[in-house]
Protein backbone atom coordinates (compact mmCIF):
# COMPACT_ATOMS: atom_id res chain seq x y z
CA UNK A 1 0.00 0.00 0.00
CA UNK A 2 1.68 3.68 -0.89
CA UNK A 3 0.82 6.88 0.92
CA UNK A 4 -1.32 7.93 -2.05
CA UNK A 5 -3.57 4.44 -1.80
CA UNK A 6 -3.82 4.66 2.44
CA UNK A 7 -4.85 8.54 2.01
CA UNK A 8 -7.42 7.55 -0.25
CA UNK A 9 -8.62 4.62 1.92
CA UNK A 10 -8.78 7.19 5.10
CA UNK A 11 -10.67 10.01 3.76
CA UNK A 12 -14.20 8.59 3.07
CA UNK A 13 -14.17 7.88 6.51
CA UNK A 14 -12.53 11.24 7.52
CA UNK A 15 -14.92 13.05 5.89
CA UNK A 16 -17.74 10.93 7.30
CA UNK A 17 -16.49 11.95 11.20
CA UNK A 18 -15.86 15.64 9.83
CA UNK A 19 -19.24 16.25 8.26
CA UNK A 20 -21.62 14.01 10.88
CA UNK A 21 -19.41 14.29 14.09
CA UNK A 22 -22.23 16.71 15.71
CA UNK A 23 -25.38 14.16 14.99
CA UNK A 24 -23.25 10.85 15.69
CA UNK A 25 -23.08 9.00 19.08
CA UNK A 26 -19.99 8.70 20.84
CA UNK A 27 -19.83 4.69 19.75
CA UNK A 28 -20.30 5.60 15.90
CA UNK A 29 -17.59 8.63 15.65
CA UNK A 30 -15.01 5.39 17.94
CA UNK A 31 -16.12 2.90 15.24
CA UNK A 32 -15.19 5.79 12.81
CA UNK A 33 -11.79 6.34 14.22
CA UNK A 34 -11.33 2.43 14.47
CA UNK A 35 -11.07 2.17 10.96
CA UNK A 36 -9.27 4.38 9.82
CA UNK A 37 -6.37 3.48 12.44
CA UNK A 38 -6.63 0.03 11.04
CA UNK A 39 -5.52 0.94 7.99
CA UNK A 40 -2.50 2.97 9.93
CA UNK A 41 -1.75 -0.23 11.78
CA UNK A 42 -2.02 -2.49 8.60
CA UNK A 43 0.58 0.56 6.83
CA UNK A 44 2.59 0.79 10.03
CA UNK A 45 3.47 -2.85 10.21
CA UNK A 46 3.96 -3.45 5.96
CA UNK A 47 6.31 -0.61 5.95
CA UNK A 48 7.82 -0.59 9.36
CA UNK A 49 7.50 2.84 10.19
CA UNK A 50 7.30 5.33 13.14
CA UNK A 51 3.44 6.36 13.69
CA UNK A 52 4.52 9.56 14.44
CA UNK A 53 6.30 9.90 11.34
CA UNK A 54 3.38 8.03 9.12
CA UNK A 55 1.06 11.30 10.09
CA UNK A 56 3.58 13.41 9.00
CA UNK A 57 3.54 11.85 5.55
CA UNK A 58 0.00 11.68 5.45
CA UNK A 59 -0.50 15.62 6.35
CA UNK A 60 2.35 16.04 3.88
CA UNK A 61 3.54 19.08 5.88
CA UNK A 62 4.28 20.36 9.65
CA UNK A 63 1.27 22.72 10.32
CA UNK A 64 1.58 26.45 10.14
CA UNK A 65 4.60 25.47 7.98
CA UNK A 66 4.71 27.67 4.10
CA UNK A 67 6.10 26.06 0.55
CA UNK A 68 5.87 22.34 1.56
CA UNK A 69 3.86 19.89 -0.53
CA UNK A 70 0.30 18.82 1.23
CA UNK A 71 -0.67 15.46 0.51
CA UNK A 72 -3.72 15.78 3.04
CA UNK A 73 -5.30 18.00 5.67
CA UNK A 74 -5.85 14.72 8.14
CA UNK A 75 -4.09 16.32 11.11
CA UNK A 76 -1.84 14.62 13.20
CA UNK A 77 -3.74 14.80 16.36
CA UNK A 78 -6.46 12.81 14.33
CA UNK A 79 -4.43 10.13 12.77
CA UNK A 80 -3.04 9.56 16.49
CA UNK A 81 -6.36 9.37 18.18
CA UNK A 82 -7.68 7.00 15.39
CA UNK A 83 -4.43 4.88 15.61
CA UNK A 84 -5.03 4.81 19.36
CA UNK A 85 -8.48 3.52 19.21
CA UNK A 86 -7.38 0.42 16.94
CA UNK A 87 -4.73 -0.16 19.46
CA UNK A 88 -7.45 -0.42 22.50
CA UNK A 89 -9.67 -2.40 20.55
CA UNK A 90 -8.32 -5.49 18.68
CA UNK A 91 -11.43 -5.70 16.91
CA UNK A 92 -14.18 -3.52 15.67
CA UNK A 93 -17.15 -5.44 17.20
CA UNK A 94 -15.24 -4.51 20.92
CA UNK A 95 -16.72 -0.93 20.39
CA UNK A 96 -20.16 -1.77 21.09
CA UNK A 97 -19.49 -4.09 23.53
CA UNK A 98 -17.81 -1.88 26.05
CA UNK A 99 -18.70 1.57 24.60
CA UNK A 100 -22.72 0.67 23.71
CA UNK A 101 -23.82 4.03 24.63
CA UNK A 102 -21.15 6.33 24.78
CA UNK A 103 -22.67 10.03 23.90
CA UNK A 104 -19.78 11.65 22.60
CA UNK A 105 -16.27 10.74 21.67
CA UNK A 106 -14.56 13.88 23.51
CA UNK A 107 -15.83 11.90 27.15
CA UNK A 108 -13.77 8.58 25.53
CA UNK A 109 -11.07 10.53 24.29
CA UNK A 110 -10.42 12.43 28.20
CA UNK A 111 -10.88 8.88 29.59
CA UNK A 112 -8.10 7.40 27.29
CA UNK A 113 -5.42 7.73 29.70
CA UNK A 114 -7.21 5.68 31.99
CA UNK A 115 -7.04 2.73 29.37
CA UNK A 116 -4.12 3.06 27.05
CA UNK A 117 -1.48 4.97 29.49
CA UNK A 118 0.95 2.43 30.78
CA UNK A 119 1.50 5.18 33.71
CA UNK A 120 -2.56 5.71 34.68
CA UNK A 121 -3.69 2.42 33.46
CA UNK A 122 -6.94 0.86 35.19
CA UNK A 123 -7.75 -2.43 35.99
CA UNK A 124 -10.27 -4.21 37.44
CA UNK A 125 -13.18 -2.36 39.70
CA UNK A 126 -11.54 0.96 38.57
CA UNK A 127 -11.60 0.13 35.04
CA UNK A 128 -15.04 -1.78 34.95
CA UNK A 129 -16.32 1.74 36.70
CA UNK A 130 -14.94 3.88 34.05
CA UNK A 131 -16.49 2.00 31.53
CA UNK A 132 -20.10 2.16 33.80
CA UNK A 133 -19.78 5.78 33.92
CA UNK A 134 -18.77 5.92 30.34
CA UNK A 135 -21.73 4.28 28.83
CA UNK A 136 -23.79 5.67 31.71
CA UNK A 137 -27.11 7.64 31.24
CA UNK A 138 -26.00 11.36 33.37
CA UNK A 139 -25.47 13.92 30.39
CA UNK A 140 -22.31 15.13 28.80
CA UNK A 141 -21.90 17.74 31.82
CA UNK A 142 -21.59 15.26 34.46
CA UNK A 143 -19.67 12.76 32.98
CA UNK A 144 -16.93 14.84 31.68
CA UNK A 145 -16.90 16.71 35.20
CA UNK A 146 -16.32 13.18 36.66
CA UNK A 147 -13.37 12.47 34.12
CA UNK A 148 -11.58 15.72 34.95
CA UNK A 149 -11.70 14.85 38.37
CA UNK A 150 -10.18 11.60 37.68
CA UNK A 151 -7.86 13.32 35.89
CA UNK A 152 -6.99 15.77 38.58
CA UNK A 153 -6.99 12.89 41.04
CA UNK A 154 -5.13 10.63 38.80
CA UNK A 155 -2.92 12.53 36.96
CA UNK A 156 -2.55 15.69 38.29
CA UNK A 157 -4.58 17.46 35.11
CA UNK A 158 -6.65 20.58 36.60
CA UNK A 159 -8.85 20.73 33.28
CA UNK A 160 -5.70 22.68 31.25
CA UNK A 161 -7.72 23.32 28.33
CA UNK A 162 -9.58 25.77 30.08
CA UNK A 163 -7.07 27.13 31.98
CA UNK A 164 -4.98 27.95 28.53
CA UNK A 165 -8.12 29.58 27.38
CA UNK A 166 -7.93 31.88 30.40
CA UNK A 167 -4.75 32.57 29.69
CA UNK A 168 -5.49 34.11 25.93
CA UNK A 169 -8.21 36.12 27.03
CA UNK A 170 -5.89 38.78 26.16
CA UNK A 171 -5.51 37.70 22.87
CA UNK A 172 -9.52 38.15 22.57
CA UNK A 173 -9.50 41.41 23.99
CA UNK A 174 -6.76 42.37 20.86
CA UNK A 175 -9.02 40.88 18.67
CA UNK A 176 -12.24 42.47 19.48
CA UNK A 177 -10.37 45.89 19.83
CA UNK A 178 -9.04 46.01 16.31
CA UNK A 179 -12.09 44.47 14.54
CA UNK A 180 -14.52 47.03 16.43
CA UNK A 181 -11.41 49.93 14.91
CA UNK A 182 -11.26 48.34 10.91
CA UNK A 183 -15.38 48.38 11.12
CA UNK A 184 -15.47 51.80 12.47
CA UNK A 185 -13.77 52.63 9.21
CA UNK A 186 -16.02 51.38 6.91
CA UNK A 187 -18.94 53.25 8.69
CA UNK A 188 -17.55 56.63 8.40
CA UNK A 189 -17.14 55.99 4.91
CA UNK A 190 -14.07 58.18 3.92
CA UNK A 191 -11.70 56.42 2.49
CA UNK A 192 -9.39 59.62 2.63
CA UNK A 193 -9.47 58.59 6.94
CA UNK A 194 -8.59 55.00 5.54
CA UNK A 195 -5.79 56.19 3.68
CA UNK A 196 -4.67 57.74 6.54
CA UNK A 197 -4.88 55.30 9.08
CA UNK A 198 -2.91 52.50 6.94
CA UNK A 199 -0.48 55.01 4.40
CA UNK A 200 2.85 53.90 6.71
CA UNK A 201 1.89 50.66 5.58
CA UNK A 202 2.71 48.24 2.16
CA UNK A 203 0.02 47.44 0.38
CA UNK A 204 0.97 44.04 0.21
CA UNK A 205 1.78 43.51 3.57
CA UNK A 206 -2.05 44.38 4.24
CA UNK A 207 -2.60 41.41 1.85
CA UNK A 208 -0.33 39.15 3.41
CA UNK A 209 -2.61 40.25 7.12
CA UNK A 210 -5.51 39.60 5.63
CA UNK A 211 -5.02 36.22 3.85
CA UNK A 212 -3.77 35.01 7.59
CA UNK A 213 -6.64 36.07 9.73
CA UNK A 214 -8.57 34.30 7.47
CA UNK A 215 -6.55 31.42 7.28
CA UNK A 216 -6.63 31.42 11.50
CA UNK A 217 -10.23 30.50 10.68
CA UNK A 218 -10.04 26.59 9.73
CA UNK A 219 -7.20 24.20 9.99
CA UNK A 220 -5.21 23.57 6.73
CA UNK A 221 -5.31 26.55 5.27
CA UNK A 222 -1.95 28.06 3.71
CA UNK A 223 -0.50 30.79 5.79
CA UNK A 224 2.40 33.03 5.20
CA UNK A 225 5.12 34.51 7.27
CA UNK A 226 5.41 37.76 7.34
CA UNK A 227 7.67 40.57 8.99
CA UNK A 228 6.27 43.25 11.23
CA UNK A 229 6.49 46.48 9.45
CA UNK A 230 8.57 49.69 11.56
CA UNK A 231 6.51 52.14 13.70
CA UNK A 232 3.21 50.90 12.98
CA UNK A 233 0.49 52.76 13.74
CA UNK A 234 -0.69 51.75 17.60
CA UNK A 235 -4.07 50.16 16.64
CA UNK A 236 -2.58 48.16 14.30
CA UNK A 237 0.90 46.41 16.21
CA UNK A 238 -0.87 44.39 18.91
CA UNK A 239 -3.14 42.33 16.53
CA UNK A 240 -0.09 42.12 13.89
CA UNK A 241 1.49 40.41 16.94
CA UNK A 242 -0.84 38.26 17.73
CA UNK A 243 -1.35 37.11 14.24
CA UNK A 244 2.22 36.48 13.71
CA UNK A 245 2.56 34.53 16.50
CA UNK A 246 -0.56 32.63 15.90
CA UNK A 247 1.13 31.30 12.48
CA UNK A 248 4.35 30.62 13.33
CA UNK A 249 3.23 28.06 15.66
CA UNK A 250 3.87 24.84 13.94
CA UNK A 251 0.56 22.42 15.45
CA UNK A 252 -2.08 24.14 15.62
CA UNK A 253 -3.50 23.61 19.25
CA UNK A 254 -3.12 27.50 20.38
CA UNK A 255 -4.99 28.53 16.84
CA UNK A 256 -7.81 25.91 17.96
CA UNK A 257 -7.90 27.16 21.60
CA UNK A 258 -8.26 30.73 19.99
CA UNK A 259 -11.27 29.63 17.67
CA UNK A 260 -12.90 28.91 21.14
CA UNK A 261 -12.67 32.07 21.75
CA UNK A 262 -13.60 33.96 18.87
CA UNK A 263 -15.64 32.44 16.30
CA UNK A 264 -14.26 31.27 13.00
CA UNK A 265 -16.83 33.93 10.85
CA UNK A 266 -15.70 36.68 12.53
CA UNK A 267 -12.36 35.78 11.94
CA UNK A 268 -13.24 35.31 8.07
CA UNK A 269 -15.53 38.33 8.27
CA UNK A 270 -12.21 40.54 9.99
CA UNK A 271 -9.92 38.87 6.78
CA UNK A 272 -12.71 40.01 4.37
CA UNK A 273 -12.43 44.11 5.76
CA UNK A 274 -8.96 44.02 6.21
CA UNK A 275 -8.48 43.40 2.50
CA UNK A 276 -11.18 45.62 1.24
CA UNK A 277 -9.35 48.59 2.61
CA UNK A 278 -6.97 48.15 0.03
CA UNK A 279 -7.94 50.54 -2.68
CA UNK A 280 -11.54 52.89 -2.26
CA UNK A 281 -13.36 50.63 -4.83
CA UNK A 282 -12.99 47.44 -2.95
CA UNK A 283 -13.79 50.00 -0.13
CA UNK A 284 -16.96 50.95 -1.78
CA UNK A 285 -18.06 47.29 -2.12
CA UNK A 286 -18.06 46.46 1.99
CA UNK A 287 -21.92 46.19 2.90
Amino acid sequence: MTIKELINNIIPYYNKYRQNKNDITGTEAVEILWFIGDFLKQYIEEKNVAPHALYRQIYGKSEGEQNVAQKSYITRDFLSRSYRVRNIFPENNDIKKYLPNLLKFRLFYQAMPFIDNPKYRFSGKEKENLYKLLNSNKSYAEIIKKIYRLQKEKIGIKNPRDQKLKEMAGDKEVFVKFYNYIYELFKNTDYQKVQDEISIMDIEFIKILSKNTSALALDGLLMSDFEIPEKLNEKWINFVALVKRLISKKDSLERRRFRRLIPSHRMTQLGEMIYLLTTENLYKTFR
